[in-house]
């Protein structure tokens, strides 16, 4: 995501301008990756942040939360949402769980799992995702795959 400028950046507006909806709040980051989400959300007034990350990669979003001083607003937990626990309930739940086509990375699934940990009237950002579909045709394409999949080898 950090590679993708436009992607962080209208997530860091979109936690950023909606201020209100983060200031004194607990929030929950699935598949927090290096953990920007988090920084953007106490960036916004979270009072804290929970940043979750599967992934060796969340030991170098313990390293960043450690260089920042944000030790006592993010806390990583490293392990699948499905397979960790905290204490309380969240207000905000946060992922970045789209890649393309709303199913790349399998996140969805997690980021669904994690409204269990969501307090009554609690918000997920994003809230929404659209797929548009354009089919097409392409005869060479579709020659190369079926050559593929019929291929066997004979010994």
């Amino acid at each position: 995501m950090l590679q993708d400028y436009l992607r962080t950046s209208t997530y860091q507006k979109a936690i950023l301008l909606n201020d209100v909806d983060f200031k004194d709040k607990v929030v929950l980051d699935v598949g927090c990756g290096t953990g920007i989400l988090s920084f953007f959300a106490v960036q916004a007034g979270a009072k804290k942040a929970y940043a979750v990350e599967a992934s060796s990669v969340a030991k170098y979003a313990e390293t960043l939360v450690k260089s920042n001083n944000l030790s006592k607003k993010i806390t990583v937990l490293s392990g699948k949402i499905e397979e960790v626990s905290c204490s309380e309930k969240v207000d905000v739940i946060i992922s970045e769980p789209i890649g393309y086509m709303l199913l790349h990375e399998r996140m969805l699934e997690s980021y669904l799992h994690a409204k269990s940990w969501l307090k009554p009237k609690g918000m997920m950002f994003p809230t929404q995702g659209d797929i548009h579909l354009a089919p097409f045709t392409d005869e060479q394409l579709y020659m190369e795959h079926h050559a593929r999949s019929n291929f066997c080898w004979l010994d």
